[in-house]
């Protein structure tokens, strides 16, 4: 539950421990993943201190593997199952030789927002 909370709070700009406890409380679809057991803001802090070192790569992976999806792009995530037709671009296609910078720039990416939702918690 910890992981997909900070997952979606991260997604959604919400950095702040504090900020996602309050948040696990007023806004429905934090509800929908804390359901009852609304985690304390040390315990959110806690978590993500002990667990950085894994959260990273898996930050990674989750945000490729949307890309992939398409359900990504720059500050933005889908969250429902919506299909709307859109123009294929070939500018915006991802090649192999692509993915090697663009995972880097990710991961550049994720550690400043980890770095940020660090800074949130002091």
């Amino acid at each position: 539950m910890m992981l997909v909370l900070l997952l979606y709070a991260y997604s959604a700009g919400v950095f702040s421990s504090r900020k996602i406890m309050q948040r696990s409380v007023t806004d429905a679809a934090f509800r929908v993943i804390v359901s009852k057991d609304i985690p304390d803001f040390r315990r959110i802090a806690e978590f993500r201190a002990r667990q950085l070192k894994h959260l990273q790569p898996f930050f990674l992976e989750v945000l490729m593997l949307c890309r992939e999806a398409g359900l990504l792009k720059v500050g933005r995530l889908s969250l429902d199952g919506t299909k709307i037709k859109a123009n294929a671009s070939r500018h915006k296609a991802m090649s192999y030789d692509r993915m090697g910078p663009e995972a880097e720039r990710l991961q550049q990416e994720i550690e400043a927002l980890l770095a940020r939702a660090d800074a949130a918690d002091v």
